[in-house]
């Protein structure tokens, strides 16, 4: 196998010879000659087999809703939990000040109260678990394998292909 030679006399044209003010420089090529230019990136290993290399759009477009919608779901669980510390204070001020525990929560809607942390902790679980399937999808679909996936989460691999089917299932 040979590998052919290429003499550098003059400095090429920015992006086609050596770097400027280099001359006189040989330079053997780490190709046989005849062979395709090797494929350095997963976006050129698609292009040479004539697949798309920009990941599926319509799983990008749903992963970037799904977090807006975790996004909203994490706001209002702030706001829900904000109201619930200051009924935690406000009980706790009661008691300090010597108020009966039957007596402390006269004034406050306790169950309303329990009740909504619950939606709304209830809400932020389903939009986290959504969330994180269709990102897992977009991972996948613009390139990434389970293993890589299961390692950026750190999760096993059955678990990420568990999130990336569900994600298929619910298209």
């Amino acid at each position: 196998m040979t590998l052919p030679a290429t003499t550098f006399e003059d400095e090429g044209a920015e992006g086609t010879g050596p770097p400027r003010g280099v001359t006189g420089l040989t330079v053997l090529s780490a190709r046989p000659v005849g062979l395709p230019d090797p494929v350095t990136t997963i976006a050129d290993a698609l292009d040479t087999a004539g697949l798309p290399t920009q990941p599926d759009t319509a799983s990008r477009e749903t992963a970037i809703e799904d977090l807006l919608r975790l996004l909203e779901a994490s706001r209002r669980l702030q706001v829900t939990l904000a109201a619930n510390a200051e009924i935690c204070e406000a009980s706790v001020r009661k008691m300090m000040d010597g108020t009966a525990p039957a007596d402390v929560l006269v004034d406050i809607d306790v169950a309303g109260a329990r009740l909504d942390i619950s939606e709304t902790l209830g809400a932020f679980e389903r939009a986290r678990h959504r969330s994180r399937s269709t990102f897992i999808a977009a991972q996948f679909e613009s390139g990434m394998n389970m293993k890589e996936i299961a390692r950026n989460w750190a999760i096993s691999r059955q678990l990420a292909h568990r999130f990336f089917r569900e994600a298929r299932r619910d298209d």
